[in-house]
């Protein structure tokens, strides 16, 4: 379909394809372990049905909610293992990641979206506790799983949001969200600047009908929804080594993967798909 927002690629996808089916012999996870915060429901819970399905050897299930991680488990036909955690509680992660060991893919999906309010109204608790959760929660778990990553192809994503892009005034009242995402990209680009060894990358997941977006949108009925198999299925992609040239960037999963990997040298070679000041460098092209 075409693209309802302005988009790196042409074509524009809502569900699945076979070029990012979990199926496909190129993008098996065969003998992987997966790591997944923010498990127990959402993007967390599709993306641990797309990596099963993909062949992953083992599933890590992180969240807060012992019965939502019990429910996600019940969808996956391979082994998996459920901790009850917040990622904001490092002592406790530190003793998840001793117990997980060695591990291949982290995703980090864990959210957390503010009531929307202006600043000057909003509960300035409530506001922060995105920060808590979608950066300190990300360096938390990248932080103390980085020393057990697999050496030879370890890759980290970080469920961002694509609209933190569009003007202020298109997404009025969501300051605290869209602030907080924002920051997670660069701590992306910093985990990649720090550890050339391990595929990092920040995705934004599409328009997918979660708690966490009804939460956080002034008319979700409106919403172009996608299908929640779509991130989870790039994802699976995203962490294979046809998207070896992503790493560092923020891409979207309703980008088509075919156009991507046509613009792989365009991308690498300077600052696109990065997070930075509009205009910079000043005064060129």
């Amino acid at each position: 379909m075409q693209p309802p927002f302005p988009s790196f690629t042409t074509v524009w996808h809502n569900e699945s394809y076979s070029d990012i089916s979990p199926t496909r012999p190129e993008l098996s996870a065969a003998g992987k372990t997966v790591i997944i915060t923010g498990a127990g429901s959402g993007i967390g819970r599709a993306t641990a049905i797309s990596f099963s399905r993909a062949g992953a050897s083992k599933i890590i299930l992180l969240g807060r909610t012992e019965g939502k991680l019990l429910e996600t488990q019940k969808s996956l036909s391979c082994d998996s293992i459920v901790h009850a955690v917040s990622v904001t509680d490092e002592k406790t992660m530190s003793d998840v990641a001793a117990t997980v060991g060695a591990w291949d893919v982290l995703i980090l999906a864990a959210g957390y979206v503010a009531t929307p309010a202006p600043i000057q109204s909003a509960s300035t608790d409530d506001w922060w506790q995105a920060f808590e959760v979608n950066v300190k929660g990300a360096m938390i778990a990248s932080k103390v799983f980085l020393p057990t990553a697999n050496s030879t192809r370890a890759a980290i994503i970080g469920i961002t949001s694509g609209p933190l892009t569009f003007p202020p005034s298109v997404l009025a009242d969501s300051s605290s969200y869209f602030t907080s995402k924002l920051a997670l990209i660069k701590v992306i680009e910093y985990l990649a600047a720090e550890n050339p060894n391990v595929f990092t990358a920040a995705l934004h997941p599409g328009m997918v009908d979660t708690e966490l977006l009804r939460k956080g949108a002034v008319n979700a009925s409106a919403l172009p929804f996608d299908k929640s198999e779509l991130p989870g299925d790039f994802m699976v992609w995203l962490t294979s080594p046809e998207a070896a040239f992503l790493t560092g960037r923020h891409v979207w999963a309703n980008w088509d993967v075919e156009e991507l990997k046509v613009k792989a040298d365009q991308i690498q070679s300077g600052l696109l798909l990065t997070s930075g000041i509009y205009g910079w460098p000043y005064g060129q092209n």
